[in-house]
């Protein structure tokens, strides 16, 4: 367990992972006093490091090697950057001159995650888990085979994603076309968590069989939603030529463990969902990222919520060794740009 830093160790500790990120080995007392502004001797900061390994924030991989940054110390690094970090105009505007301002939702995350990517040279991720807080828009139904019914849901804020259904009986087109009448004349303006518990209460009662439209339309509603909301979201990323091109023998374990993760959408959707809650930046270093042993990986995320309810998170993703100073605002303004997003 790290322990609390005096003023002048946090400084110098900041300098060491600062020195760390730019050269990529660890950091020796002599190299720290040449680049410290404390203007310290050799011998007193190898004592003060020696002091911050104690407490848990450097390792000292060989006895003859200096000392490189554990997790602790990259959470003081990136504390201390909040707030004074920031992007320069002609970044902002060269942010929202490359994000569309009209299109589908599914267009502006895969968008977000290119350019995050190709700005910060990592991986640039966008993802909205199951959208039970969207408004619905409308809801389709298309019949496809006697057996199979496809549900199109459409929400506020664009989304539009589709559910191919298995029916017990066949349903004729007109009926089909009633039926998506009658479920987005009841339900827009609702919210898909509210609507799934709506159908759940009304279905539970047994209002719907009195009427075989409403008992129709409540049972391939139920389903559509419920379909929808299991399934989870969406995840897109861009760049990971970047980190291919980065990586040392050991940072390739760790990439191994990252692909392994893309495989399992779910998986990686449980993982950033824990992090819809954090509308400011927030930095998970290493093993606390859940992607394998070697905790090589950092992430950089934020979420964002359009005022048609969708939520999701935009991101940067990458080696430890990245550019906090410029990827902390990047991500920050990014995901301000997509709330104020509009279809």
């Amino acid at each position: 367990m790290a322990q609390e830093l005096s003023p002048r160790e946090r400084l110098i500790l900041c300098e060491v992972v600062a020195l760390y990120l730019q050269q990529g080995e660890p950091v020796a007392s002599g190299a720290l006093a040449r680049a410290s502004r404390t203007g310290l001797s050799p011998a007193s900061l190898r004592n003060i490091m020696a002091g911050l390994a104690e407490k848990g924030y450097l390792l000292q991989p060989h006895t003859s090697a200096g000392r490189v940054p554990t997790d602790a110390a990259f959470r003081v690094y990136v504390e201390e950057l909040a707030g004074r970090a920031a992007l320069a105009e002609r970044e902002k505007a060269k942010l929202a001159s490359r994000l569309p301002r009209e299109g589908s939702f599914e267009e502006l995350l895969a968008r977000v995650s290119q350019v995050l990517a190709e700005m910060s040279a990592q991986v640039g991720l966008a993802a909205a888990p199951a959208p039970r807080e969207a408004t619905l828009e409308a809801i389709h139904f298309v019949k496809v085979s006697p057996e199979r019914v496809m549900a199109v849901v459409v929400t506020r804020g664009g989304q539009v994603d589709s559910r191919l259904l298995a029916v017990e009986r066949e349903f004729a087109t007109e009926e089909l076309e009633r039926l998506s009448n009658y479920c987005t004349h009841q339900f827009r303006g609702m919210r898909l968590g509210e609507i799934r518990q709506r159908l759940e209460r009304e279905l539970a009662e047994q209002k719907a069989r009195r009427d075989a439209l409403l008992a129709g339309a409540m049972l391939l509603a139920q389903r559509t939603l419920e379909d929808e909301l299991r399934a989870g979201g969406e995840v897109f990323l861009q760049g990971t030529e970047h980190l291919l091109a980065k990586a040392g023998p050991k940072e390739l374990v760790a990439l191994k463990d990252f692909f392994r993760a893309l495989a399992d959408k779910s998986a990686l959707l449980q993982l950033l969902d824990a992090y819809l809650a954090s509308p400011a930046p927030r930095v998970i270093f290493g093993r606390e990222l859940s992607l394998g042993e070697e905790g090589e990986l950092s992430l950089v995320v934020t979420s964002f919520r359009l005022p048609s309810g969708e939520a999701g998170i935009v991101g940067v993703m990458g080696f430890k060794r990245m550019d906090y100073p410029r990827i902390v605002p990047l991500v920050e303004y990014v995901g301000r740009l997509v709330t104020e997003w509009r279809m």
